[in-house]
């Protein structure tokens, strides 16, 4: 019979047994995702990319790409970019880009894209 209240390290080294692993689901984290310290991430739970988690937080429902959420339990707090940004963003997926398209679109990246009308006029 396994006892939850006994700690995992302890049942695993003398006890020489594993707990369950109890779970909901997978935990999907998108590219560009920033998630600060001691943040908790629930089973079942998809953050989107270049979405950002404040410190501290504990996330129990999906986050949208560029949201910032914080708390406990995490809340959206505001966006990252204006939603055309955001649009542009999901659909050039820098992320995937080459090394050589990286070096040659350093503007792109040095650019505050909170400032930014067209993303395109940025990526050569």
């Amino acid at each position: 019979m396994h006892n939850p209240g006994i700690q995992m390290r302890f049942y695993r080294e003398k006890l020489d047994d594993r707990l369950e692993e109890v779970t909901n689901g997978p935990i999907v984290i998108g590219s560009d995702v920033w998630i600060g310290t001691e943040s908790i991430i629930l089973s079942d739970v998809e953050i989107g990319s270049g979405a950002v988690i404040g410190a501290g937080s504990i996330v129990t429902d999906d986050v949208e790409p560029y949201s910032v959420v914080a708390g406990v339990p995490a809340q959206h707090k505001k966006w990252r970019f204006p939603e055309h940004i955001r649009e542009q963003l999901l659909e050039e997926k820098w992320w995937e880009w080459s090394e050589q398209k990286i070096q040659r679109n350093r503007e792109f990246f040095q650019t505050d894209l909170r400032t930014v009308d067209d993303l395109q006029s940025l990526v050569r």
